[in-house]
C-alpha cells in the first residue's frame, strides 16, 4: 500500500546566511525543526532524512529544495538511506523494532508516493546503516546485534527482495558491542568487501568480509578503549585501498581518546593518522572530497589536506553528517540545521591570497 505525501508541501528557494567565523559554512533556512543525519547525493540530487518521518529532496544540487514528510511515520527517525536513481530512494528508520521503529520505505515516483518495503516486528532488531552498490544493483542493511553478532540483510531488485544473510563465520562480538547508527557510516562496501565499526564493548574494532560472499570474516581487535556511548563511529574511502575510520564519544562532544585511524591496504591493517587533529572531539562522519578529508561533529568540522600534510579548522558548524556533491559540502544537524560551503572555499582556505 503507497502513502502519499501530504498536499500542503511547498518547494522553497534557498535563503542563505553567511556564517562569520571562517565563512565556508553557510546556512540553508527551511521552514523545519527536525533532526537530520541521513544524506546522500546522486548527480545533482540531495536527499536528506530526519526525525518526525520528514525528508528534504533537492533536485538541482541544492538551489532549491522540498520539505516532506511521509503520511504514517511522523513518530520515525530515518537515520540513513539510499539514492538507486533519480526516481528511487530507501528511506531507514533507525529505532526499536518493539516500538515499531524498524522499517524501510521506498519511492518509485520520486517521493511523489511511498511503500513499506521492510517491517519487523520481532524485538531486538534496531537499524543502523544501509548501503547500495550502483553497478551490482545491491544493498546492504545492517541491524543491531542479537546474541553477540551482527544482523545483516541483502536488498536484491531494487529493494522488492530482502534477504536474511546467515553470518555463519561471523567473529562473536564483544558484550554489549554494537554499531552506531549515528550518520549511517558504521558500514561500507567498497572492492566487492563490506566492513563494519564498532563500539560499545570494551574496545573499538573493525570487521571486514574477506570476499563479496560475506561467509568468512576477519577482525582487526584495536586496544583502542570504548564503552556503551562510544567508539568508531565513521569510515570513509579514498579509493579502494584508502580508508580513514574516526569516532569519539556522543555524550562528550568536545573531547575524545579515539584517535583518527588509517588503512592504505583495503583494511588490513590500520594505523593511527601521522597528523593529529588539532582539538580532539567526537566525530560523527569523516569524508574524502580530494584532495582533503574532512571531518564533523556537534563540535564542529576540520578539512585535512593530504599533500600539505595540514589540518584547517571550518567555520563554527554543528554537523552530524555531511557529503559532498560536484560543487559543494552539504552539511545537517539538529533542530533543523541544514548548510553548505563551496568546495573553491577549502582551496582558498588552505591557499589565502595575500
Amino acid at each position: 500500500m503507497a502513502f502519499f505525501m501530504k498536499k500542503t508541501a511547498i518547494t522553497y528557494l534557498l535563503f542563505f546566511v553567511s556564517l562569520i567565523t571562517l565563512g565556508q559554512w553557510h546556512t540553508i533556512t527551511l521552514p523545519t525543526t527536525a533532526s537530520f543525519r541521513a544524506l546522500k547525493s546522486f548527480k545533482n540530487e540531495i536527499w536528506i532524512g530526519g526525525t518526525k518521518g520528514t525528508y528534504i529532496h533537492s533536485k538541482d544540487e541544492g538551489k532549491t529544495w522540498e520539505v516532506k514528510q511521509v503520511a504514517g511515520a511522523e513518530n520515525l527517525d530515518f537515520r540513513d538511506l539510499v539514492i538507486l536513481n533519480n526516481k528511487e530512494i530507501i528511506l531507514m528508520s533507525a529505532g526499536p523494532s518493539e516500538k515499531d521503529a524498524a522499517k524501510l520505505y521506498k519511492t518509485k515516483d520520486g517521493g511523489q508516493s511511498w511503500e513499506v518495503i521492510l517491517h519487523i516486528k520481532e524485538p531486538k532488531y534496531f537499524f543502523d546503516a544501509i548501503t547500495w552498490d550502483q553497478k551490482k544493483g545491491i544493498g546492504y542493511l545492517l541491524s543491531d546485534p542479537i546474541d553477540q553478532k551482527f544482523v545483516l540483510f541483502k536488498l536484491l531488485q531494487n529493494g522488492s527482495n530482502i534477504e536474511p544473510i546467515n553470518l555463519i563465520d561471523f567473529p562473536i562480538l564483544l558484550p554489549r558491542e554494537a554499531a552506531f547508527a549515528a550518520s549511517g557510516s558504521s558500514l561500507l562496501w567498497m572492492n566487492k568487501k563490506l566492513t563494519i565499526i564498532s563500539g560499545g564493548g570494551h574496545h573499538a574494532r573493525i570487521f571486514q568480509s574477506i570476499n563479496h560472499t560475506l561467509e568468512s570474516w576477519q577482525v582487526t581487535n584495536s586496544t583502542i578503549p570504548a564503552d556503551t556511548t562510544s567508539g568508531f563511529f565513521s569510515i570513509a574511502a579514498k579509493n579502494k585501498n584508502h580508508f580513514w575510520v574516526a569516532g569519539g564519544n556522543y555524550l562528550n562532544l568536545n573531547s575524545s581518546e579515539i584517535p583518527i585511524i588509517e588503512s592504505k591496504d583495503g583494511g588490513k591493517n590500520w594505523s593511527p593518522i601521522k597528523s593529529l587533529l588539532p582539538n580532539n572531539y567526537y566525530i560523527e562522519k569523516v569524508i574524502w572530497s580530494s584532495p582533503y578529508w574532512i571531518v564533523t561533529g556537534p563540535a564542529g568540522s576540520y578539512a585535512f589536506h593530504s599533500h600539505l600534510n595540514h589540518w584547517k579548522k571550518l567555520s563554527e558548524s554543528h554537523y552530524h553528517n555531511i557529503i559532498e556533491t560536484k560543487h559543494k559540502i552539504i552539511g545537517v544537524g539538529a533542530k533543523g540545521q541544514i548548510g553548505y560551503f563551496d568546495k573553491s572555499a577549502l582551496q582558498s582556505l588552505f591557499f589565502p591570497k595575500k
